[in-house]
């Protein structure tokens, strides 16, 4: 094969033009196109180029006889021989720099090789432990101890890619900074200082290029890394593919109340400039994958557009939305009382669950009301909110939970919304969101819930004769490091699922009472 028929095939397997390798070579795309029809040959320098930039030897490309470029390639940056040659190459030349370099430079040398290792130790550190955390937080719906698991397995992965890269990134300044300007010092001792000094600084590293065999050795270690890198940046990718998805649905979904409130334009078009980042994105993975060149000049025109456009839209919004009247005043809304009667049982406990901001309870002592007999009431908006309840367990007691919930009239709902929206105006329940959960029953049920609330959660209570006003604070009982059982506020207890793990009871008197820490371990082996 042909120089010029090798020079083809080797620009098109690299994804350049004729002008673009022209451009890199410092000649005209006429030369280029002279020497792939094997019309005129390059100058010596040129192909000394040439064989730098597709990473082959100057006996590659003019020996006839080699006719597969493919081999050729595959055979320099494959060969074991090779690496290891160019480790020991790299360790050779390190030990003769070091041997004619004086004490002072030597020093300095290894001083500014320590301060580069420290500071990239700092960074990965921080880099590492942030990703892991980011990541064992993405899947929440573990238990604790598998998100740990996950954690550290995350972050041992990316300690070692990290590891890799600082130890390439040192070599490689080592390299650039002290070993080549060695090389074009001492390379060629025989040749005459005179010519030396009138080469150009380009001729002298174009000669330690061709001369020295590429570090083979870290290319392998980055090669380990680029795949590490592509494999995440492809579920980065299906992620961004999903979150776009998502955020184009909504900006359609947005984009039909337009006619409702003007605010709704500018948050569609916030969303659509959102999806567009998101494809900029998708398009820069998938050419990181591919390996395909990238339009920057035309990224970072969409991108900037994205951002100044943007900015326009959230101060319009800021607009839109200091229009709107928020209605906080009672006197504007339909407010009346919501009541429920619950039968109480042993161990009950009465929660509100969702109600505004609420943590506060209203206990009324009413006698003449049968025994076991519960009303629980709250004020609310009939034209929005309804009061239900649930049932479930917390800590082993029965618990039911007393919740807000929207009309079930959905279109009515909607309307309601609407037509205040159209009208720039927005309800607002802080008035009575902190309002307490009134809880009413013969005086014995009264002390039986006070009493059973008080084994879950830490209250301030305040004693008003026949009114009793709780304040929930906190949980009763915190668990350190998981728990692998349940816990029994009946009789304060422990049934543990793996008999393998133990707690351990520790009390701290607080001023809403003791709250109890249980540390939780597995037992050490006997």
């Amino acid at each position: 094969m042909k120089f010029g028929d090798k020079l083809l095939e080797l620009r098109k397997k690299n994804g350049l033009s004729q002008e673009e390798l022209a451009e890199k070579l410092g000649v005209s795309r006429q030369s280029v196109s002279k020497w792939e029809s094997n019309q005129t040959y390059p100058e010596t320098d040129k192909i000394i180029q040439i064989a730098n930039l597709f990473d082959c030897s100057m006996d590659d490309l003019i020996n006839d006889k080699i006719t597969d470029v493919d081999f050729t390639l595959r055979s320099n940056k494959n060969n074991i021989n090779n690496i290891w040659n160019s480790l020991l190459d790299f360790i050779s030349d390190t030990v003769n720099m070091f041997s004619n370099m004086s004490f002072a430079d030597g020093f300095k040398c290894v001083i500014e090789l320590i301060i580069l290792s420290f500071l990239l130790t700092i960074l990965g550190h921080i880099i590492c432990n942030s990703a892991s955390d980011i990541i064992a937080n993405i899947f929440r719906f573990l238990s604790i101890d598998n998100r740990s698991i996950l954690r550290e397995v995350v972050k041992s992965i990316f300690h070692l890619i990290w590891f890799i890269l600082s130890i390439i990134t040192i070599i490689y300044s080592f390299k650039i900074k002290y070993l080549n300007d060695y090389k074009i010092n001492h390379i060629e001792p025989k040749e005459d200082k005179k010519d030396l000094k009138t080469k150009t600084t380009d001729e002298l590293n174009d000669n330690v290029k061709v001369n020295e065999k590429p570090l083979e050795f870290l290319s392998v270690l980055a090669k380990i890394v680029v795949i590490f890198l592509k494999f995440i940046s492809l579920w980065i990718l299906l992620g961004t593919i999903f979150a776009c998805i998502g955020i184009v649905i909504a900006a359609v979904i947005c984009s039909s109340f337009i006619t409702t409130n003007i605010l709704f334009l500018w948050i569609s078009l916030l969303l659509l400039l959102g999806a567009v980042i998101g494809v900029q994105v998708i398009v820069l993975l998938i050419c990181f994958i591919a390996e395909k060149r990238v339009n920057v000049v035309l990224n970072i025109i969409v991108f900037i557009s994205c951002i100044v456009l943007s900015g326009v839209s959230i101060g319009m919004l800021a607009v839109s939305i200091k229009n709107i009247n928020f209605i906080r005043d009672n006197s504007e809304l339909e407010i009346s009382t919501k009541e429920i009667n619950l039968e109480y049982e042993d161990d009950l406990v009465i929660k509100s669950n969702g109600l505004g901001l609420s943590n506060s309870y209203k206990y009324i002592i009413d006698n003449n009301m049968p025994d076991k007999l519960i009303t629980v009431s709250r004020e609310i908006d009939n034209r929005y909110f309804k009061l239900y309840t649930t049932r479930t367990e917390i800590d082993k007691l029965p618990t039911i939970e007393v919740t807000e919930s929207g009309i079930d009239d959905f279109k009515s709902f909607y309307n309601l919304y609407v037509n205040n929206l159209k009208k720039n105006k927005v309800y607002t329940f802080e008035e009575y969101a902190n309002d307490p959960l009134v809880i009413k029953a013969n005086e014995s049920t009264v002390l039986n819930l006070i009493n059973n609330f008080k084994k879950i959660y830490l209250v301030e209570e305040e004693d008003n004769g026949n009114e009793i006003n709780i304040i929930e604070h906190h949980d009763k009982v915190f668990f350190v490091n998981g728990l692998e059982g349940e816990y029994d506020a009946k009789d304060d207890s422990i049934r543990y699922y793996n008999e393998d793990y133990s707690c351990k009871k520790e009390i701290e008197s607080t001023k809403y009472g003791e709250r109890f820490t249980y540390i939780c371990n597995y037992k050490e082996e006997e």
